[in-house]
């Protein structure tokens, strides 16, 4: 048994129309000068901001505006952030938009009341005790993730390559977050990235379960389960709201249900984030990467579970007298799937090497730390195998 304590900071909002709230909402939580974040990466954002300016004007609410230019947040725009904050006295900050817009957001707010060296806040030893409220208007499917208090943002370097920041602290949490399933289009150019991002976050809870939670292992399995149903719907009827529904229902159990363990930092997560820096890729093109090549080394020492997800996931006959041939199946189910959608499965597909495997290795953190993945760690040497499964 593990012991616990869990608190949701975040009320919800979930529901059509629910944006035309937001006015209301940061006014009662004492905002007066609103800092709305989002990205000019996102084609259909231009009606909801209009809506949400409208929102805000109707509460006697004084508001400025930063868009952010990458898929990945960069640290460059939170300076601009930190700086309009103290320039404008911004008191509350909104994100609109997807995970790399609520990071920037979060780490925009700690920023601009944080009383040390701004780089001091991403040291393991900082403690952030206080930050501006934030909230999120999520127009991502896979929006669950606004309610974490870890963030991670990226700084450019010199040679091109992205370093990873990251910081942590409850105070991060946002005050509410807006989920409106209207807001989340899914269409042919985001339906692969959509579903990578959401199976990810599923797999590493999954895999993170103590083994004695079988309520908490049989919600996972049921909610991936229905992701795949709703996927396979989705493309037959795009943008239906009861499937876009039941995929954000999906996303916010990965991140809110007290069962599941969310201090767990895993190993697929860690490499993700460092194929980002060497690449500047998607993080769903990481995702697509790492997820098989993982499955394919831990195959022998987690086959009792793999089967299982198998069996119960993906509808793969359970076979009783070699599990091991029950738990490839799962494995080859889960790396065609991601080829079908036209995904990255390989780092040649990113016009990777074996070449870059050091460089990535590096950037993970290795030789300095031995190890990583805070619950089930893995040494340089598993991570090398995992990185050459991927070539």
């Amino acid at each position: 048994m593990d012991n616990l304590y869990s608190q949701c900071e975040s009320s919800f909002l979930f529901g059509m129309n629910q944006e035309n709230e937001v006015g209301r909402q940061i006014k009662y939580l004492g905002g007066s000068k609103v800092l709305v974040v989002y990205s000019k990466l996102s084609s259909s954002i231009g009606n909801l901001l209009d809506k949400v300016r409208r929102s805000l004007r109707n509460s006697g609410l004084d508001y400025t505006e930063l868009s952010e230019s990458f898929v990945n947040p960069r640290i460059s725009t939170v300076f601009d952030g930190i700086k309009i904050c103290k320039t404008d006295n911004v008191d509350f900050i909104l994100a609109v938009g997807s995970s790399s817009v609520c990071s920037l957001s979060k780490v925009i707010a700690a920023g601009a009341v944080f009383d040390d060296s701004f780089y001091e806040m991403f040291s393991k030893k900082s403690d952030i005790e206080k930050a501006l409220p934030v909230a999120v208007i999520s127009t991502s499917i896979c929006g669950g993730c606004a309610t974490s208090k870890d963030v991670t943002v990226y700084n450019q370097m010199d040679d091109g390559s992205l370093k990873v920041m990251k910081c942590s602290s409850d105070v991060l949490a946002p005050r509410f977050v807006i989920y409106n399933p209207e807001l989340c289009s899914i269409n042919s150019s985001n339906y692969a990235f959509n579903f990578v991002r959401l199976i990810d976050v599923l797999f590493r809870r999954y895999f993170a379960v103590n083994k004695n939670t079988v309520l908490a292992e049989k919600v996972l399995e049921s909610t991936i389960k229905t992701v795949l149903v709703m996927f396979d719907r989705i493309q037959e009827k795009p943008n239906d709201v009861d499937c876009i529904t039941n995929l954000m229902w999906a996303s916010i159990t990965a991140y809110v249900n007290p069962m599941l363990n969310y201090n767990d930092e895993a190993c697929v997560q860690i490499l993700e984030r460092a194929l980002i820096s060497v690449y500047d890729c998607n993080p769903e093109e990481a995702a697509s990467i790492i997820i098989p090549a993982w499955f394919k080394f831990v195959l022998k020492k987690k086959e009792n579970k793999i089967a299982k997800l198998g069996a119960s996931s993906f509808d793969i006959p359970y076979n009783f007298s070699d599990i091991g041939i029950s738990a490839a199946r799962t494995v080859e189910f889960i790396t065609r799937k991601l080829e079908s959608l036209k995904l990255p499965v390989k780092l040649s597909d990113l016009n990777g090497s074996a070449a870059d495997i050091d460089k990535i290795l590096r950037k993970v953190g290795f030789p300095e730390i031995k190890t990583i993945g805070t619950n089930d760690p893995y040494t340089q040497t598993d991570c090398e195998v995992i990185l050459s499964l991927a070539l």
